[in-house]
């Protein structure tokens, strides 16, 4: 019987944690919207917001940042400059481990 007390890691690529914190400060930030209303507004579902907002963030697939990006109406390449533009300090091509 396996050890339940052993936690599983993941390596989680740090461009991801960064461009989820993006969107979690500059287009989740409110607290009187939740989770839910920030899904419908983004065109996802509620599930995704609240992965996005995890401390860490996730592996958000190409397609669902698009989704997000086309609802707030802005273009995918300006999205990543934004986020260049804020994290370049931190953005690397490295994976750390999140357990």
């Amino acid at each position: 019987m396996a050890d339940k007390s052993i936690k599983k890691t993941k390596k989680v690529f740090t461009a991801d944690k960064y461009v989820c914190k993006y969107i979690s400060e500059e287009w989740l930030s409110s607290q009187d919207i939740s989770s839910r209303k920030y899904g419908k507004k983004y065109g996802v579902n509620y599930h995704i917001i609240e992965k996005i907002q995890q401390e860490d963030g996730y592996n958000l697939p190409l397609s669902t940042l698009s989704t997000l990006c086309f609802n707030h109406g802005i273009k995918l390449s300006d999205f990543f400059k934004n986020v260049e533009k804020r994290y370049s300090d931190f953005l690397t091509d490295d994976y750390f481990i999140k357990k």
